[in-house]
């Protein structure tokens, strides 16, 4: 299966545990703080498997590379900037990945998987 295929369904299942985890209250709890870090597991493995779709290359290691550094640019933009006093934060990302996510399962509900090469570099 693609990555592509894998990175929305992914998003919006981290989106929905980072949204449900902010509707409980947030806190310390062992419920919340396991929802809020399978949420975020969900943005950085979306971000991952996308990330590694922009290489268009046959080098792994080059795929692998880029999809590591897209996973931990998303990481690092969330908690870079957490406020100390609110858990609505994480329902923001939340709500975002769940957008982006369903959005790209919309979109790709019309494509058929095999797209003919475009742009300059196609051959």
């Amino acid at each position: 299966m693609p990555h592509s295929k894998i990175a929305a369904p992914a998003a919006v299942v981290g989106g929905l545990l980072l949204v449900l985890a902010a509707l409980l209250g947030g806190g310390d709890g062992p419920l919340v703080s396991t929802l809020h870090l399978l949420g975020l597991a969900g943005l950085v493995v979306s971000a991952g498997l996308f990330g590694s779709t922009l290489v268009r290359s046959d080098a792994a290691g080059m795929r692998v590379l880029v999809g590591l550094a897209s996973g931990l640019l998303v990481l690092s933009l969330v908690e870079a900037f957490r406020p100390a006093t609110t858990h609505w934060y994480d329902a923001f990302w939340g709500v975002l990945a769940l957008a982006l996510g369903v959005l790209g399962l919309v979109r790709g509900r019309g494509t058929s998987g095999t797209r003919a090469g475009s742009g300059a570099h196609a051959h």
